[in-house]
C-alpha cells in the first residue's frame, strides 16, 4: 500500500470516527434531556439557600426595602431557568447531530466504496 493510500485511508476512518462520536454524544444528550424531563423530574431542581437580600438604592440614593419573592414567583423563576437550560442543551445536541451525522455518513460511505474497489 502506497503512502498516499495509507494517509487517505487513515483520514477517511478518522473522520468517520469523529462523526460517529459526535452522533453518539448528541444522542446521549437528547436521551439525558428526555429522562430529566419525564422520568427524573427532580434532577433539574437546585437547592436554594435562604439569605438576606441586600437593600436596594433608588435614584435619589436612598435605601429601599428589598421585596421578598413569593413562592409562586420563585417557582416561576425556577421553571423559566430550567426551560432555558433545556433549550440550550437541545440546541447544542442538535448542532452536534447536524454536524456529526453527515460527517460520519459521508466518510463511512467513502470507506465502504474504497473497500469495494480493492
Amino acid at each position: 500500500m502506497s503512502k498516499t493510500k495509507l494517509i487517505r485511508t487513515i483520514y477517511i476512518y478518522l473522520f468517520s470516527l469523529v462523526g460517529l462520536v459526535l452522533v453518539i454524544i448528541a444522542g446521549v444528550r437528547f436521551i439525558d434531556m428526555g429522562l430529566k424531563a419525564w422520568v427524573f423530574t427532580e434532577a433539574d431542581s437546585y437547592i436554594e439557600y435562604e439569605y438576606a437580600r441586600p437593600a436596594g438604592i433608588d435614584k435619589e440614593g436612598l435605601e429601599v426595602e428589598a421585596e421578598e419573592l413569593t413562592d409562586e414567583e420563585k417557582k416561576a423563576n425556577n421553571d423559566k431557568r430550567v426551560s432555558q437550560q433545556r433549550q440550550r442543551d437541545a440546541a447544542s445536541a442538535l448542532a452536534q447531530l447536524i454536524i456529526g451525522l453527515p460527517l460520519y455518513l459521508y466518510h463511512w460511505r467513502m470507506a465502504l466504496r474504497r473497500k469495494e474497489d480493492e
